[in-house]
């Protein structure tokens, strides 16, 4: 998503199902979904750190609760907001249980 965000903002809005009225709104397209979660997901490849790919699976589980409090506040409850509940708490455990965090966890104990 970072790098359709980055290069491609329409498709990125199409994909999330909003729209950039004016230049400024294809700018928020491509600073928030591209110039945020692009590094948030090279980096911690990069560096092999556990640290960072704890963060990033803080910052993926954030995303997921924070759906699911749209979820229940915003009656938001449709089937492409599930979906991402259920991908983004994946990817969220997927690298906080992976093992960079176990090893992180090790260091730490």
């Amino acid at each position: 998503m970072g790098c359709v965000g980055l290069f491609s903002p329409k498709t990125a809005s199409a994909f999330v199902g909003l729209s950039a009225r004016t230049n400024s709104g294809t700018s928020e397209f491509r600073a928030t979904y591209g110039g945020l979660w692009l590094p948030l997901g090279i980096v911690p490849l990069a560096s092999l750190e556990p640290v960072l790919f704890a963060l990033t699976g803080l910052c993926w589980l954030g995303a997921a609760l924070g759906r699911v409090v749209s979820i229940f506040v915003d009656h938001a409850a449709d089937a492409k907001n599930w979906l991402a509940v259920v991908f983004e708490s994946g990817f969220a455990t997927f690298l906080l249980m992976g093992t960079p965090a176990t090893q992180m966890l090790e260091l730490l104990t």
